[in-house]
């Protein structure tokens, strides 16, 4: 007698999104984390930070995590 074992999905990826600070700028990006910085533990915590330099030189951002993937109609992660 065989046992049947359901597939399990794979966990949705996490990204980091962030969001440029400066007045007027309005500059989004998603970010895959794991090769940009390795391990989760060396992933920047969420809230502001001041570690990435946006296109309009602002150096000012919000960070935080988001589950899942992109939207269909976005394939280059910008938001």
């Amino acid at each position: 007698m065989s046992v049947i074992v359901p597939m399990r999905e794979p966990a949705p990826p996490v990204r980091l999104h962030i969001r440029c600070l400066r007045p007027f700028c309005g500059h989004e990006a998603l970010l895959e984390p794991r090769p940009l910085f390795g391990a989760e533990d060396r992933w920047p915590k969420d809230g502001l930070s001041n570690r990435f330099v946006c296109r309009c030189g602002g150096r000012a951002a919000h960070v935080s995590r988001v589950v899942g993937r992109p939207r269909p109609d976005n394939p280059c992660g910008w938001l």
